[in-house]
């Protein structure tokens, strides 16, 4: 047994000494605890409004020949395929979305509401396995091995993923698309590697991108070659319908990428908006402490740039990083710079992966300090916190104070930069000098 194995081995000790009956047993309750709280609340929520109604709407409307951008075509096709009606005024109806996830979204587009909808969250059902059996099989994972029973406990018990479900939202689409690239992408497989991040990020850029940043630091051109061409090309199809369709959309698609951003109190970082602390960027707190949305984005992304920048030291110098530790940092840090809400945070599990696997390495005990800035995210935290606050059943003295509105309420921003700072000194671990004899990377 070479020393990896024998270190794998001994890292899994601790998971075989729990009886598999016991792990059933907690499979079984988070498995009824992701059902109430995911597909349940998804048919469940009033009228028939989720985060999939407007990527529904908007790809239906390429699909006709009009334009996606214009709010009225958005209120008279959602009308009449949900019999609802949303004013022109909403924020909702004035879209700017990726062209090319307008292109991924068809084939369930096409579809009427009232089958879109069911079979839409069987597609997010699916990606949720997708996502746990890819990251199980990038390690190696057999589905009867304690750790995998663990991380599918700990998947099943995870909020972000609850969250994610339902609210119908394309995130759990875009991190099953992305478990997938990597399965392949460790296969050697980088042509479906690369089409799966090409619709990852034609959906969600901010989540598809830096995880194709790995692999172009680890000069893999043909694999990082495909998911730029293919995301590309999902664009020019979309843009080359409506020019052909003679749809004029470009106006109306700039106004509301505008409105995005400076008249969106529905997704602002600010004040304006009173569940701002359901974000998870680091935007939030920075502009708790400064007041200033501008100097809130300038800290965010000085801090990003340096971490970035401290990760792709590592990755690019000789050493024996693990693979899934290296995803794993590099996913936390995704949903440091941009908008990203708790449903996005469902990126966590690949780091998570690593930490189940590592809890019992004696290195700095890294993976003990990771799992425990991930526990908060099995909770909705924030949002129960924010609704405490909002219900005026807080004295004034506690929700004013600075202690609440910049550590306490966006407590799970300041644990994902905490985790990106542990997981990037566990990097720092496992690096040797340039002049050693490198080891063969391996994803453990």
């Amino acid at each position: 047994m070479n020393s990896s194995a024998a270190r794998v081995h001994s890292e899994s000790a601790w998971a075989a000494r729990i009886p598999k009956a016991v792990l059933w047993v907690v499979i079984s309750l988070t498995a009824i605890l992701f059902a109430v709280r995911g597909p349940v609340r998804y048919f469940r929520i009033p009228g028939d409004w989720n985060d999939f109604s407007q990527n529904y709407t908007a790809s239906k409307l390429w699909l006709n020949g009009e334009s996606p951008a214009d709010p009225k075509n958005f209120v008279a096709l959602w009308k009449q395929q949900s019999h609802s009606r949303l004013d022109l005024t909403d924020i909702r109806t004035h879209l700017a979305p990726p062209l090319g996830g307008l292109v991924t979204m068809a084939p369930v587009a096409a579809l009427p509401w009232n089958i879109a909808k069911p079979l839409w969250l069987s597609l997010l059902l699916l990606s949720f396995g997708a996502t746990v059996w890819s990251l199980a099989r990038l390690v190696g994972r057999q589905w009867n091995d304690s750790v995998t029973m663990i991380f599918v406990a700990a998947c099943l018990g995870f909020a972000p993923f609850h969250t994610g479900v339902a609210n119908g939202n394309t995130t759990v689409l875009v991190i099953g698309l992305c478990a997938l690239a990597l399965r392949w992408a460790s296969n050697e497989n980088d042509l479906a590697a690369g089409i799966a991040f090409g619709f990852a990020c034609s959906l969600k850029p901010q989540i598809g991108a830096f995880l194709v940043l790995y692999y172009l630091l680890g000069r893999r051109w043909r694999l990082c070659t495909i998911a730029v061409g293919w995301t590309v090309a999902l664009n020019l199809i979309a843009t080359l319908y409506l020019r052909l369709r003679g749809v004029s959309w470009f106006h109306d698609y700039v106004n509301n990428a505008r409105g995005f951003v400076t008249n969106n109190n529905i997704d602002s970082f600010t004040s304006e908006n009173p569940g701002r602390f359901s974000l998870i960027n680091l935007q939030v707190p920075f502009f708790s402490i400064t007041g200033r949305s501008g100097s809130a984005n300038l800290l965010a992304f000085a801090i990003t740039a340096i971490l970035v920048c401290a990760w792709a030291f590592w990755i690019l110098r000789k050493s024996r990083i693990p693979e899934l530790l290296s995803l794993g940092t590099v996913s936390a840090i995704t949903l440091l710079p941009v908008y990203h809400r708790f449903y996005d945070a469902g990126l966590l599990a690949i780091p998570l992966l690593w930490c189940i696997e590592h809890v019992t390495d004696e290195s700095k005990g890294i993976a003990r300090w990771g799992l425990l800035l991930i526990v908060p995210f099995f909770f909705p935290g924030s949002a129960v916190l924010e609704r405490i606050s909002s219900s005026g059943r807080l004295p004034d003295f506690i929700a004013n104070s600075p202690l609440w509105t910049t550590v306490i309420l966006p407590h799970e921003n300041w644990s994902i930069l905490l985790l990106c700072l542990v997981l990037l000194f566990g990097m720092r671990n496992y690096a040797v000098p340039p002049n050693d004899s490198p080891a063969t990377s391996n994803v453990h």
